[in-house]
């Protein structure tokens, strides 16, 4: 009776002998399992980029969002600029070549929907918005790029920078306010709302019920206690109707006899582990008077 065909790699290691045909077959799921492994790497939102230059190898990381070249959003820049940048198009991030392409719930939904479409692996992010999600995008992240305990030891060094803080936090807490243009503030379930609380303070927005990014009209705000405001470190108003309520003389004086501060945006637009420094500038202004 004559045997069934073999298939093709059966067929051509059957002559060998068995430990040989074990060497070989080790060898071809090792170079199969190589060729699989990710190591090209797109990002196409703000976060993404940052999380992906902590997280992944300097040769793994082919282009970031053009927003990783911006000063006034990305505290890291000066790493950013080593990588070409992309505007969330699909035809130029397919140009790339890219084996994983990261993006956010707010990236261009066109772009993430043809890439996955033509076969290309997109992993979106959720908005950050209380520390354990920062923690567990960390997690997402190095575990795709292949460097899950790079991304364990930057969790280990976060959580007790954290804990560090949280057992030296005053006995009352004074409270806060994040006020900007448009009269712009935010409160509860935002990062902003856990930077601040975790800093020491209430934060004002999230006692009047506001949850999210909202408005806080000036002369509500003209009627309420509050310890410290908290604004963005930009240019000064320059007349536009934005900044309309903090030219407005009523609310100079009234931050006149507060304690402001001004923090950078970009240590906290994103849940990356840069909110610690927000946290440690909130922290020293404890004491202090305006």
């Amino acid at each position: 009776m004559r045997p069934k065909a073999l298939p093709a790699m059966a067929a051509f290691v059957f002559p060998l002998m068995p430990c040989k045909f074990l060497l070989l077959l080790a060898g071809l799921l090792v170079m199969q399992h190589v060729a699989a492994t990710p190591r090209r790497f797109v990002s196409m939102n703000l976060c993404t980029d940052q999380l992906l230059v902590l997280l992944a190898d300097r040769d793994e990381i082919v282009s970031l969002s053009y927003l990783a070249h911006r000063q006034d959003l990305s505290p890291m820049t000066d790493r950013a600029r080593r990588y070409p940048v992309n505007h969330g198009l699909a035809e130029e991030i397919m140009g790339f070549k890219p084996d994983i392409v990261f993006a956010g719930v707010f990236s261009r939904r066109a772009t993430v929907f043809m890439l996955k479409r033509l076969g290309y692996r997109v992993d979106v992010l959720p908005v950050a918005t209380h520390f354990n999600a920062i923690v567990q995008n960390i997690r997402t992240v190095a575990r795709a790029v292949g460097h899950p305990q790079r991304g364990e030891r930057l969790i280990a060094g976060f959580n007790q920078h954290l804990q560090r803080i949280r057992q030296a936090l005053p006995a009352q807490k004074k409270v806060a306010l994040m006020y900007r243009e448009n009269s712009y503030t935010t409160g509860k379930d935002t990062l902003a709302n856990e930077i601040i609380e975790t800093a020491g303070f209430e934060n004002l927005a999230a006692r009047l019920g506001i949850s999210g990014s909202g408005h806080l009209p000036l002369e509500k705000l003209l009627m309420q206690s509050v310890d410290l405001l908290i604004q963005g470190r930009r240019r000064s108003p320059d007349g536009s109707v934005a900044a309309a309520a903090l030219m407005h003389p009523a609310y100079r004086h009234y931050a006149a006899d507060r304690q402001v501060i001004h923090i950078d945006d970009r240590l906290w637009v994103c849940g990356t582990p840069f909110v610690l420094d927000a946290i440690d500038q909130l922290r020293q202004l404890h004491g202090k008077r305006p």
